[in-house]
């Protein structure tokens, strides 16, 4: 009779661990399901390569006082003798050093070289020179998660100072460090979210900066002070020209969140320097290649779900960059 026990609660066992692994077979290719990676369209082959950088200064997100470095990986074309501008590619909060991996792709596919950065602290993983990988700063969770631009402008301000000088110093030291080994560059920024904010800064700082693509992302540098309530900005016009691309997630708020009035002021402007592009039918993770690799997450995180194919959409991303630093960059030098 305990031998029968025994055989049934070894079944039992049996079958709820192949329920389990089952479960979690099938979650996985719920959440990630396979995918192909999107064609380029450019004639060169394309390779990348991962460098590492190290700042002489603290962490503000190390517990230990320990020196920032930074991940960098370069995109490039196999073999090509044209000098273009370099691309400087800046991810979101808890984004990826691989945020918008098709376009940096079909960059270097057409002669661009393309450094992606990965900010200790506000990245989803990196890994670092000897070996050892990090997740996001618990500091940081904590910061984002209190973000109320509307019921607290003075605590916004701050975390997007804190937030800016972070990505710029990042940034800065990316850049200095490729003239230093290259030369003199021509540097477009990219970025998504807060790294679009962060490219915005760049091209307000730095005169080597020719161009700005942005998905999706508040002029977060140009708040530069909190009166009776409301953001003050600087809104004088940029001196390089901008892609501002936006989704569902933000488009219709543009005129009622604060926290965006200069994209609201230079959507409405006739100068040239600004290109607005507003895709429908999807949300703020549809400009990154999370909707590709994770459709379920990137709806989970963009609050509403893609109507658009990730594919098609994040091959029009592409083309439509393409366009704009053909016309607005290229064709000016």
């Amino acid at each position: 009779m305990q031998n029968k026990t025994k055989r049934r609660k070894g079944k039992k066992m049996i079958i709820t661990l192949i329920v389990i692994v089952v479960v979690i077979v099938a979650l996985k290719f719920i959440l990630f399901p396979p995918v192909k990676q999107i064609l380029t369209t450019g004639i060169y082959q394309v390779s990348s390569t991962d460098y590492w950088l190290t700042q002489d200064k603290a962490d503000p997100y190390s517990k230990n006082g320990e020196q920032r470095q930074l991940q960098i990986r370069r995109w490039y074309p196999s073999d090509c003798a044209e000098t273009k501008p370099v691309f400087v590619a800046s991810h979101g909060s808890c984004g990826t050093i691989d945020n918008n991996l098709s376009l940096y792709r079909e960059l270097a596919s057409h002669g661009f070289i393309v450094l992606a950065v990965a900010h200790p602290g506000q990245v989803a993983s990196i890994k670092y020179e000897n070996g050892k990988k990090s997740g996001p700063s618990g500091d940081f969770i904590k910061e984002m998660t209190s973000l109320r631009p509307d019921k607290n402008p003075e605590q916004a301000f701050e975390l997007f100072q804190k937030w800016m000088k972070i990505r710029i110093d990042d940034l800065n030291v990316v850049m200095d460090d490729y003239v230093k080994r290259e030369g003199k560059a021509d540097f477009v920024m990219l970025g998504h979210s807060l790294g679009g904010s962060a490219a915005y800064a760049m091209a307000r700082i730095r005169k080597d900066v020719i161009g700005c693509i942005a998905l999706e992302s508040p002029f977060m540098y140009d708040i530069t002070a909190v009166k009776d309530g409301h953001f003050v900005f600087n809104d004088s016009d940029y001196d390089v020209p901008l892609l501002n691309v936006y989704s569902d997630s933000s488009f219709p708020y543009l005129k009622v969140w604060e926290q965006y009035k200069n994209n609201a002021k230079f959507l409405d402007s006739y100068n040239p320097v600004y290109t607005n592009i507003h895709y429908e039918g999807i949300g703020h993770m549809g400009l990154c290649d999370l909707s590709l690799a994770s459709p379920v997450l990137a709806s989970i995180f963009s609050g509403k779900i893609q109507k658009r194919s990730a594919r098609a959409m994040l091959a029009k991303l592409n083309e439509d960059c393409l366009n704009w630093i053909e016309v607005a960059l290229l064709d000016k030098n």
